[in-house]
């Protein structure tokens, strides 16, 4: 009996330490369960949030990368805007200059300065004809003011303008001329260009020498055809001047002749010349030459613009002869009369319109259309 008693009380034992053993690997297993559940779910949640924070940072870095590069856009923009042509620049009763491009020159060797040509558009916009010398340019290039067409050579002015400043124009008349300035050699900062009707009234535009205009030194410009001139009244072929100081009679024309002279890239061209005699009475009270009347009072007009005074041309009775010999600038005296013929290059096949008026008035004493085509 107490032999069983002691073996019922170890089996007993026995069994709770059993019992208690298998609670404690439960226990153990469940923490351990509830461990790794534990993990896996802040894994999950670290990873989550990481994924999250990696998505958020890639749409800020996206949108500050499309921000940034419409930013450069933008200011790339502005900047190749900044240098377009600027508008037309109007002078209320006067003219109007739209600037239709420049240039930079590099001069090389020639000269210790480079230039910049700017081409434009001028037109008249007044019943009095208007000398393109009318208007005033400036420019300024890091605070000093740029020297005006410091050259006359043909190679760099590359088109035929050096006697643009003696040319009149009747209103609404276009014409395309250039405005030359020497700059700093190799200096290609921004250049601030101003124009005007005088020193106190201008208008400025800023130009990049580095910026590639269009080429129009070789652009062909053409006025508009006026086939029938009527600057004047016509068919008055002589009159007097208001001064009574010249009586002057327009002959006509005495023939088309042939003239020379350098083109843009000074290479010798053939010209058409138009002979034009005229007969003048002195009545200065002095000896006196017709040069003067020739040179202060006669326009002659070809598509709304003056033509050049030139030599005379090939083939021509005055050819090969001197001002001393020609009886334009011969001096005569009071009351006597000398009939000579001036020359004029032609710059198309349109009518010429000569034209006597007042020295810086619209009144005119003789006026004379003909047909260059018929002569």
């Amino acid at each position: 009996m107490k032999h069983n008693k002691l073996l019922k009380v170890v089996c007993t034992g026995m069994t709770s330490a059993l019992m208690l053993t298998s609670f404690t690997a439960c226990s153990d297993k469940k923490e351990e369960t509830t461990t790794e559940a534990t993990t896996a779910e802040e894994t999950t949640t670290a990873e989550e949030t990481t994924t999250a924070a990696e998505s958020e940072t890639s749409a800020e870095s996206e949108t500050t990368a499309e921000e940034t590069t419409e930013s450069t856009t933008e200011e790339t923009t502005a900047a190749a805007s900044a240098f377009t042509l600027p508008e037309t620049f109007t002078f209320d009763g006067k003219f109007d200059v739209k600037v239709v491009g420049y240039e930079y020159w590099d001069t090389g060797d020639k000269y210790d300065y480079d230039l910049v040509n700017v081409y434009y558009d001028f037109t008249c916009k007044n019943d009095d004809v208007k000398k393109i010398a009318q208007v005033y340019w400036k420019a300024t290039q890091n605070g000093e003011e740029l020297k005006e067409d410091p050259s006359s050579n043909s190679t760099f002015s590359d088109m035929d303008h050096n006697d643009d400043i003696w040319l009149f124009f009747q209103n609404g008349v276009t014409y395309r001329s250039v405005v030359q300035f020497a700059c700093a050699k190799g200096g290609k900062d921004l250049i601030t260009v101003s124009v005007g009707d005088s020193n106190d009234n201008m208008q400025s535009f800023d130009i990049d020498p580095t910026w590639e205009m269009p080429d129009i030194r070789h652009e062909d410009f053409e006025l508009a055809k006026i086939d029938k001139p009527a600057f004047g009244p016509g068919n008055l072929p002589e009159g007097t001047r208001a001064d009574g100081r010249f009586d002057i009679k327009i002959n006509g024309v005495t023939g088309i002749f042939t003239g020379t002279d350098l083109d843009r890239d000074s290479k010798i061209v053939e010209h058409k010349v138009v002979g034009i005699s005229f007969t003048v009475t002195n009545h200065t009270g002095r000896e006196d030459s017709p040069f003067m009347i020739a040179m202060n009072n006669c326009y002659v007009f070809q598509d709304g613009v003056t033509l050049k005074h030139v030599g005379s041309g090939k083939g021509s009775e005055d050819e090969g002869k001197t001002q001393k010999d020609l009886p334009l600038y011969q001096k005569i005296a009071d009351g006597e009369t000398v009939t000579y013929t001036a020359y004029f290059k032609l710059r198309s096949d349109s009518p010429i319109e000569v034209v006597f008026k007042e020295s810086f008035k619209l009144d005119t004493f003789a006026d004379m259309v003909y047909d260059v085509n018929a002569q």
